[in-house]
């Protein structure tokens, strides 16, 4: 299928992301402001970036993962009016290059998926680039490492982060990552799930979408953790939990979904038995050790995205997509409508930080945000919540009055006027 057909698909089932225009006509809290954005270059993309356009925006978009980049639709979005495409060479090197270019021009606002272009503009030099108003961040890892810059006093500006979102968490993280991972894996290994031994290192959000499905397809899971709250979640879940040293001794597929490094090391994989698959679905490709991978021992393709490496000991272990995240490099992301809430909450919270701030940046009479990291307000997730309610056809109870009243009542219980006081 052509990039324009995907395009075209994505934005009929992005509607409340196509809609954002109509309901925030320009000019308003975006016209004339430069958007950065580091993003997987996707038809979703697309059709947020169409949405920010019509709500006045200009845009200087890099690739937020080299492998999850389509070609076509990189070209496309090179050729939409005030929308400029900055790519690097397909490995590390490239990818922070490409930040750095984009990062060095500055910019009213930031998208990012990972925090790097974020601190990439923190850190340029002033000059003549813009002051930056504020960002929004999608992922845990990076919201993390933006707390980790705030605590230092790194972090001058306010940042959302998209991934506090109740209903980013719920479609993005639970049931997008958890579908868009099991595609993954099945195109690139053909694996029967049913029976095998899954090993899930990280019981987020993420990893918690991730199991579930594992084991609805029949995977007897087990779980790694470093967090006694998320172990405690999984143990009550009715899954196993170990340590990865344990586990690994009788995968036969092992997921990482942490938001760390150094998850899956040397120290793993020789307990490990033959044919073990390594798969990861965090952000970067550091959980997995594919580095000593690669330095141990020659390889050989098995099937698209998947790399045999034959050990000095004889033994065999299958690695997906060099190691990068899984459900984009080895698959096409999350559906459209995952991404629709996911991306109408960063172009609401873009509006947000935007209304803060005059076209001169300086402060306007709407409500301001101190630098930091924040959650997404409640109006916006609540708005994102109920408008993709009303796109799926759910209607909701309406609260009455006296149900407010007893809500709001701090003294004890109110019960209504009645003759008879009836046993509870």
């Amino acid at each position: 299928m052509e990039a324009i057909d995907r395009i075209a698909s994505a934005r009929r089932d992005m509607p409340l992301v196509a809609g954002i225009p109509t309901r925030h006509p320009a000019p308003g809290p975006l016209s004339g402001r430069l958007i950065a954005a580091c993003v997987h270059l996707t038809p979703e993309t697309v059709v947020l970036v169409e949405a920010l356009r019509g709500l006045g925006a200009r845009l200087r978009l890099c690739a937020a993962n080299p492998l999850s980049t389509q070609d076509g639709v990189a070209a496309h979005l090179s050729r939409m009016p005030g929308v400029e495409v900055v790519l690097g060479t397909s490995d590390w090197d490239g990818y922070r290059w490409a930040v750095d270019e984009v990062a060095a021009q500055g910019a009213d606002l930031v998208i990012d998926d990972g925090a790097d272009l974020i601190l990439a503009v923190e850190a340029a030099p002033g000059g003549e680039k813009r002051r930056l108003l504020g960002a929004c961040e999608n992922t845990s890892t990076g919201a993390l490492r933006l707390q980790t810059a705030q605590a230092a006093g790194g972090l001058t500006v306010p940042v959302f982060a998209i991934t506090l979102s109740a209903a980013k968490r719920l479609y993005d993280d639970l049931h997008g990552t958890g579908q868009s991972v099991l595609d993954a894996l099945l195109r690139t290994t053909n694996l029967l799930l049913a029976g095998r031994v899954a090993v899930v290192a990280g019981y987020g959000t993420c990893g918690r979408g991730i199991a579930n499905r594992l084991r609805a397809l029949g995977a007897r899971v087990v779980v790694t953790e470093i967090s006694p709250q998320a172990a405690l979640d999984a143990s009550l879940d009715g899954l196993a939990v170990a340590p990865m040293v344990e586990a690994i001794r009788d995968a036969d597929l092992v997921v990482t979904a942490t938001g760390s490094r150094d998850v899956v090391t040397e120290e793993h994989v020789t307990q490990a038995k033959d044919g073990v698959i390594l798969a990861n679905a965090g952000h970067f490709d550091v959980e997995i050790d594919a580095e000593w991978l690669r330095k141990s021992g020659p390889s050989s393709p098995i099937r698209s995205g998947l790399e045999s490496y034959s050990l000095p000991s004889g033994q065999n272990v299958l690695l997906v997509a060099d190691g990068r995240v899984v459900n984009l490099a080895a698959a096409e992301g999350h559906p459209p409508a995952v991404m629709d809430v996911t991306f109408a909450t960063i172009a609401l919270c873009l509006l947000e930080l935007g209304a803060a701030h005059t076209a001169t940046g300086e402060p306007s009479g709407a409500q301001r945000y101190p630098p930091g990291v924040h959650s997404v307000p409640e109006h916006i997730d609540t708005t994102v919540a109920r408008l993709a309610l009303g796109q799926a056809g759910v209607r909701l109870d309406t609260p009455t009055t006296a149900q407010q009243e007893y809500l709001r009542t701090w003294g004890g219980p109110v019960r209504a006027a009645s003759g008879s006081d009836r046993a509870e």
